[in-house]
């Protein structure tokens, strides 16, 4: 799931130089993709404590496969985008319910988890451009036919190995003052991911128009999601010792920090590095956070994904239009505001001080 929908950046010149299209048009793809994966995650959320947790969280890999297929064999851009948008429902169905597996109860334990499944996914996502960057032009629809296979196997293994439901249990007591909260929450992953998904749609295009090599774009990405991976692997010992408050803030600062070096320092390789360590820890810790604001429910996870794909809906797609009128040159002042509404809304969620529920399993 990384590696594929994390190459989209990459495909983006491809399918530029392929169908003739323009920035706004390419940029089309994250609406297709982030609109989809939404209906994917509502799947999920009427489904996942009305069903066996095998069939809610693997049937969507087998569609993405679908998708791939589709992508890879596509003659025209309209059937293209039909393959992504095929593969947003399985990408938002498997999301949203995979999280809330391991991301219940909101104890130590479940940090930790969320974090090593999202850093297995940020080491996807640093195979997959390196991948459809070699392939292309020439073996791109062999590339994506097996990556269709690959898809329908996980899918596989995960039904046949998954047993168990999750339960929606109503007499877990709520935390004073948790609706605001959790609707800050929800704000605010919208505009985190809308940072991250910004960034990772539009570095090899912002690195091309810096006259680099598609291949040095590539590799900006690479290391960017290397360092996300890095960045959630990191954070696991430190989460006995600090609340997932006070490392999703801390991450958000410093992530507008980043943004600053790349502003202002000619050296995007490095910059983009440090931006993907810093940006590691808040999706996953964010997930925890809103689990212990808004216990009981399975359905949490799911409502933190619509939120965020939400925000990868909007984000790179309004980019693009911005960008083709002004040019990538205001990239990552685009960036910029996006992290800065991150992180008032955290601020504005800390502030509350309720306490939060964790279970301890």
């Amino acid at each position: 799931m990384g590696g594929f929908t994390s190459s989209y950046g990459v495909m983006i010149p491809f399918f530029r130089d392929k169908f003739s299209l323009n920035l706004a048009q390419s940029g089309i793809i994250f609406f297709a993709h982030g609109i989809t994966a939404l209906l994917g995650i509502f799947i999920g959320i009427i489904t996942v404590s009305k069903f066996k947790a095998a069939y809610v969280g693997g049937f969507g890999a087998p569609l993405m496969g679908v998708g791939a297929l589709l992508i890879g064999t596509a003659p025209t851009w309209g059937l293209t985008l039909l393959g992504i948008s095929v593969v947003g429902i399985g990408f938002g169905a498997c999301d949203a319910t995979i999280s809330q597996f391991l991301s219940r109860g909101g104890s130590e334990k479940a940090v930790r988890l969320v974090n090593i499944l999202n850093a297995g996914y940020a080491i996807g996502a640093v195979v997959g451009p390196v991948l459809i960057a070699g392939a292309i032009p020439d073996l791109f629809p062999q590339l994506l036919i097996s990556w269709a296979a690959l898809f329908v196997i996980v899918g596989y293994l995960f039904i046949s190995n998954t047993s168990g439901y999750l339960k929606r249990d109503h007499s877990t007591n709520k935390p004073e003052g948790y609706k605001f909260v959790f609707a800050m929450m929800l704000l605010a992953i919208a505009f985190y991911v809308g940072v991250e998904v910004g960034a990772t749609g539009w570095i090899p295009t912002y690195m091309i128009d810096q006259n680099y090599s598609p291949q040095m774009g590539a590799t900006a990405l690479a290391l960017f999601f290397v360092a996300l991976a890095a960045g959630r692997i990191v954070i696991l010992p430190l989460a006995k010792k600090y609340s997932p408050t006070q490392i999703v803030i801390t991450s958000v600062i410093l992530i507008i920090f980043s943004l600053i070096l790349l502003a202002f320092l000619p050296y995007p390789l490095i910059g983009f590095s440090i931006m993907g360590f810093v940006c590691g820890p808040v999706f996953p810790t964010a997930m925890v956070w809103a689990v212990r604001i808004n216990p009981g429910d399975p359905r949490t996870a799911g409502f933190m994904m619509f939120a965020a794909l939400a925000g990868a809906t909007v984000s790179p797609a309004l980019m693009g239009v911005v960008m083709q009128i002004t040019g990538t040159e205001i990239f990552v002042w685009l960036l910029m505001i996006s992290a800065i509404l991150t992180l008032t809304t955290y601020l504005l969620a800390a502030k509350q001080n309720i306490i939060e529920h964790i279970e301890h399993h």
